[in-house]
């Protein structure tokens, strides 16, 4: 017979969450006890440097980026030395709220070995002296090739529910794949990284211009409705200071939909963004390509238009407006022949 002490709970019976449940985020919306978080941006795009922004406001809470933060402890176990990391605080100091674990590991860790340091920080937690373990970035800590291998790459993650079932938040810094990827996507390696977590956070550059070479975008998918699904700030690098600022994309978007309903309006058939530039009246300033992929992609998660394909080099995403047909397909259903039926009520 099985040892395992087995148990099951009506789902009536299961606790409800409260709206008061929303005061254990330790950063709203992004950081919460219980769960893991993955923050992919691509290198020297300032994933580090946020986390230790984050780690300085964690002493006294209070607000950061606009969003709550309560106080806490923390664990940052790191592929970068103690020397990086000198070089860092002094510009960014942080108090001894936060403590660094740099190279931890003569070489990738093995499983029994990763498990070791779940001990230890669950140890850490049992005493009051952790709410925050990140790890710095993910890929170092893994062995070999795991990222492509889903059994591994999960035999890997699994300690961390253990972590986090002690109401300790997770937090895992990443980097991205090569080739370009849709919004909340862009993680490398195997799509089972992006099923295990709770928050998947994408960071990038505000845009190119030199102006705004110290603001970033951080883009979210969530399990959680709290979580905003963007973000924008600016880090002063003189000062070491956050601030939200407004994220212009949100309103290009809406300034230039009516342009974009005006075109698919013309076109029974669905198009692709680029054959959707060519449509793009001359008296006006046509978007780069990649900002009118981004509105179509948004447009079709709001539900104002429907998409086509998949979004591949071969077949690529083509967007239309609905049409009367598509509430039967949606159903499963054929459409009705509306020239005989409109016959037979004459």
């Amino acid at each position: 017979m099985s040892s395992f002490p087995f148990s099951s709970v009506p789902m009536s019976e299961i606790e409800q969450l409260s709206p008061g449940t929303q005061a254990d985020w330790l950063w709203h919306g992004y950081l919460c006890p219980g769960d893991v978080t993955l923050l992919t941006s691509q290198w020297k795009t300032g994933k580090t440097t946020l986390l230790a922004g984050l780690l300085r406001h964690l002493e006294q809470g209070g607000d950061f980026l606009g969003r709550p933060l309560r106080p806490g402890r923390a664990l940052v176990v790191s592929e970068e030395s103690r020397a990086q990391w000198s070089e860092r605080l002094r510009s960014m100091p942080i108090a001894g709220h936060a403590e660094l674990m740099a190279r931890p590991f003569p070489s990738r860790p093995n499983i029994d070995e990763w498990n070791d340091l779940i001990d230890y920080a669950q140890r850490m937690r049992r005493l009051g002296k952790l709410d925050l373990f990140v790890v710095d970035p993910l890929a170092s800590f893994l062995p070999g090739r795991c990222e492509s291998d889903a059994a591994t790459l999960l035999e890997m993650l699994q300690p961390l529910h253990r972590l986090a079932a002690d109401g300790v938040a997770v937090l895992l810094l990443h980097h991205p794949r090569k080739k370009p990827s849709e919004e909340g996507q862009s993680a490398r390696g195997s799509g089972a990284l992006l099923g295990f977590v709770d928050i998947v956070l994408e960071l990038n550059r505000f845009s190119k211009l030199q102006t705004d070479a110290w603001r970033r975008r951080l883009v979210a998918l969530s399990r959680k409705p709290e979580t905003p699904e963007r973000l924008a700030y600016e880090w002063n690098r003189g000062t070491g200071i956050f601030t939200p600022v407004e994220d212009p994309y949100d309103r290009q978007f809406e300034e230039n939909w009516a342009t974009l309903h005006a075109i698919l309006k013309r076109h029974k058939l669905a198009i692709t963004h680029l054959e959707l530039l060519k449509d793009w009246p001359i008296d006006q300033e046509k978007p780069s390509p990649a900002s009118l992929y981004r509105w179509l992609n948004r447009a079709f998660d709001e539900k104002r238009l429907r998409r086509e394909g998949l979004g591949t080099s071969r077949y690529p995403w083509s967007y239309r407006l609905e049409n009367k047909e598509d509430k039967y397909h949606d159903r499963g259903e054929l459409p009705p022949l509306r020239g005989i039926l409109e016959r037979d009520e004459e």
